[in-house]
């Protein structure tokens, strides 16, 4: 027998491709969040004194989340380290390597989710860092709100279930957050498998867009159906497919999550890790255990966009 094989999800689009953050060097961090004041018509008549002053800072908010510790320990036996096994030369590289990969879907399946932060020890459990299911929310947060001014619109939050969706339902939320931001913006939308034919899927039937239509060269023996790029009135979106989305809901609601977002505002960081530490040999065999301390860091809710729906 030669080697193995291994048929499992490993690959963590959204864990690996959002920007890796300044190490947080608090157990819970915070940030400060800001806004605007209304454009105004009001004209000011000619010698009038200045009488009234505005604090800039008034509105100001601020907002955080606590670093959560995942770990993944291994152990291989004192019998298979003296014996050989053909499909593992190395047992320990192996169990290491495993262990890490696992530790990383863990990761990415704890940002994707819709987990609440908390506040570890005093009896209350372990630590837990909020996931983007819970950042990026029109209702305020359990633990440790985000002020009301600056959650996320609840028209940049979108639950058409898969059968009645269509693409008004993407133009309406990038509507919305053009309207917060006021940038037509190029988006990274990570989306579940249900999601993603959605988007591969729009038909354009509908009697006010007309109907869409494709030729395909005949000769090529191919027809390509897969959208990967969209471009709507109020920006672009990158289409991703993720396997590690609301792992915490029914399967119906992993496959039609979707998070649509500005890759400028999301963070995770890193207080250590993943790293790996070797624990004494007492006999029974190497061991040993990564172990990551992290948190996920939205820096404005306001600018991020979610589908949701559950069916």
């Amino acid at each position: 027998m030669s080697g193995f094989t291994r048929i499992e999800p490993q690959a963590t689009p959204m864990f690996s491709m959002l920007k890796k953050g300044a190490a947080p060097k608090a157990s819970y961090s915070e940030w400060c969040v800001d806004d605007l004041s209304s454009p105004v018509l009001t004209t000011v008549e000619e010698g009038n004194d200045v009488t009234t002053y505005a604090n800039p800072g008034e509105n100001r908010a601020r907002i955080g989340n606590h670093l959560e510790r995942q770990d993944r320990s291994w152990q291989v036996s004192d019998l298979e380290m003296l014996v050989e096994d053909a499909a593992v030369p190395n047992q320990v590289a192996e169990a290491k390597a495993k262990k890490l990969l696992e530790l990383r879907r863990d990761i990415a399946a704890t940002i994707g989710s819709d987990q609440g932060n908390q506040v570890g020890g005093g009896g209350g459990g372990a630590a837990k860092t909020r996931g983007l299911g819970e950042w990026v929310k029109a209702t305020a947060q359990t633990n440790n709100p985000v002020a009301t001014a600056y959650l996320t619109p609840a028209a940049s939050i979108n639950t058409t279930a898969a059968a009645s969706f269509a693409e008004s339902d993407v133009n309406g939320v990038l509507e919305s957050i053009y309207a917060v931001t006021g940038d037509l913006g190029n988006f990274k939308l990570y989306a579940g498998t249900s999601l993603k034919k959605e988007f591969s899927d729009f038909s354009r039937t509908g009697s006010s867009n007309g109907v869409y239509r494709q030729n395909e060269d005949a000769a090529k023996n191919k027809v390509t159906k897969n959208v990967l790029v969209y471009e709507g009135d109020f920006g672009s979106i990158d289409v991703v497919t993720d396997l590690f989305l609301a792992r915490d809901g029914s399967a119906a609601s992993q496959g039609m999550r979707g998070y649509l977002l500005d890759p400028s505002l999301v963070e995770v960081a890193f207080a250590d890790g993943p790293s790996h530490y070797d624990q004494e040999d007492l006999g029974g065999g190497p061991r040993g255990f990564y172990k990551a301390w992290y948190m996920t860091r939205v820096k404005n809710p306001r600018g991020l966009g979610k589908f949701a729906a559950t069916a």
